[in-house]
């Protein structure tokens, strides 16, 4: 008798849409998404009439919970049933020995000679469970190349050698963007109606779309919504090629429509509004360069510039202060000197370089659709006497385990490449830190003319911290000592364990064991004879 049922099934609809491949056909479009159930009791001959908008088919049987053979030719897919007669498949939500359970909603149901109970099974769940059905079915049926294209149609198959456009809030999933702007068509949302559109436009050099075309649709009054929300879409970061030049280019986005999962957003969305008034929100993330570190553009400049220090006289340094504009795209459009460094060469070769300067990450306001702005930025830069070292490399960040040479800042090279294996410090100053170029590699401190000046203790795989102005050393034998941050020596290395300096003192030992614990990653130190020192080496109480 189920067998039965599933040829009753496949006269459901006569006619349906097209879909882009023979494997499976959903009529939800033409026949309202709902669930439907008809409870049959046993044993009884039934005359089962079902009537739809184009066709109409009757037949009396006798249902006894068992699989009728029939003259009909079909066969099994998952959840579908395919009709060879039609060609066409149909979804079977649920068929046990006394419920058929379908997914779409006749005009008139009829069931003659004995009592028989239709329901509609629209529990909350149920419909979010079949609208995900029915959505992977469509996601499958779409024949189209999603996402970002060539100005051929084609899809870019490595996007590793370009940029793809990218908005604000919804970053490379414009799918997003269509889901929680949209406004769903209200004759269709009352018929609880589900679809998709799939939408293909034109995003130009300044990340705007034209050229809307809809490729494939349940309902007209889906491609409008589309067509509204793409026309809308502020601009976005255009498509670049591998030379980091804007282009042209095509994208495709498959956009559900699914009721229930539309209600549910509302409500989310009515919460967190209440939410909102209750709270402070930061509306905006400023622009950034690179690595987002607040020194990241002054340390870049810093690098490249090249000065004599002797024209300072007898001054130590000098600062100058200059001011950024940065468009809506990332780009460098204007820079001005806000406050010279008293040296006119100094302050164009400053200018010069940030002309020049990649591209940032724009500032972004998060509030409606999201949109990049644009945004100042002020960088002091500081010329100094004493010299400084710069880290330089031929890779193209610098980052652990990459080879490293120290510059001065007339371009000097002061710590040739293979002298230290990588650094911790890409700017020094006054003291930086550096790994030997050998197994068990020492932590060293060097200065910045780039003179060695003592090993430094190791904490969490890293040069230990410093901790009220000092931080921990090592000599030959391993005993530990404490220098301040300008590289001098305050307290010699003498102690066999020494923790950091907290609130003026340090409890250090002369003697002790190591031992293992947990794993064996964590080791501690064990002695009988633990003492404090002040930061002049000396034993307090």
């Amino acid at each position: 008798m189920k067998k039965f049922l599933y040829i009753l099934l496949s006269w459901v609809v006569i006619g349906g849409l097209s879909a882009q491949n023979n494997k499976c056909v959903d009529m939800s479009a033409l026949l309202e998404n709902k669930v439907w159930k008809v409870q049959l009791p046993r044993d009884k001959q039934y005359a089962m009439e079902m009537e739809f908008r184009d066709a109409g088919w009757r037949s009396v049987f006798l249902y006894d919970g068992k699989r009728k053979e029939t003259f009909y030719s079909y066969s099994f897919c998952g959840d579908t049933i395919k009709v060879f007669e039609s060609r066409k498949n149909y979804i079977i939500q649920e068929l046990t020995d006394s419920t058929l359970v379908f997914q779409y909603l006749p005009d008139s149901l009829t069931i003659g000679v004995g009592p028989v109970r239709c329901v509609t099974d629209n529990i909350l769940q149920g419909q979010r469970e079949n609208e995900n059905r029915l959505d992977s079915i469509w996601r499958a049926e779409i024949s189209w190349n999603l996402g970002v294209l060539d100005m051929s149609g084609k899809p870019i198959k490595d996007l590793s050698t370009i940029e793809p456009p990218r908005w604000a809030i919804w970053n490379y999933d414009l799918e997003k963007y269509f889901t929680s702007q949209m406004i769903y068509p209200e004759r269709l949302l009352e018929k609880n109606q589900a679809g998709y559109s799939v939408v293909m436009f034109s995003i130009d050099t300044l990340g705007l779309p034209r050229g809307i075309n809809i490729l494939t649709s349940k309902h007209k009054d889906f491609d409008k919504e589309v067509v509204r929300l793409t026309k809308e879409l502020p601009h976005c970061l255009p498509y670049r090629n591998k030379d980091g030049k804007r282009m042209e280019c095509f994208y495709t986005v498959y956009v559900p429509f699914l009721p229930q999962h539309y209600r549910d957003r509302i409500k989310a969305d009515s919460i967190a509004e209440e939410e909102l008034k209750q709270c402070f929100v930061e509306w905006e993330t400023v622009a950034y360069f690179q690595e987002a570190k607040p020194w990241s553009a002054q340390e870049y400049i810093t690098q490249r510039l090249v000065y004599d220090p002797a024209l300072l006289g007898d001054k130590k340094q000098v600062r100058g202060i200059y001011t950024v504009r940065i468009n809506s795209y990332g780009e460098v459009y204007e820079a001005k000197n806000l406050r010279s460094c008293g040296i006119e060469d100094w302050d164009n070769q400053v200018l010069n370089i940030i002309r020049k300067i990649p591209r940032w990450m724009p500032t972004i306001n998060y509030y409606g659709k999201g949109e990049y702005r644009e945004s100042v930025w002020t960088i002091p830069i500081i010329f100094k006497k004493d010299r400084c070292l710069i880290a330089h490399t031929t890779e193209e960040r610098l980052e652990v385990d990459v080879p490293i040479c120290y510059l001065n800042e007339q371009g000097d090279t002061i710590v040739p490449y293979g002298k230290y294996k990588f650094c911790e410090t890409d700017t020094i100053r006054d003291i930086g830190f550096v790994y030997e170029n050998k197994q068990d590699a020492r932590i060293v401190c060097i200065d910045n003319q780039g003179q060695e000046l003592f090993s430094v203790f190791k904490c969490d795989n890293g040069p230990d911290y410093i901790r009220e102005g000092l931080f921990r050393i090592t000599d030959e034998n391993e005993l530990i000592g404490f220098a301040d941050s300008l590289g001098n020596v305050v307290i010699e290395p003498q102690f066999k364990f020494a923790f950091p300096f907290k609130n003026g003192k340090a409890k250090v030992t002369f003697t002790g064991k190591e031992n293992a614990i947990f794993d064996g990653e964590h080791r501690e130190w064990v002695s009988d004879k633990w003492q404090y020192i002040n930061k002049k080496g000396e034993i307090i109480q």
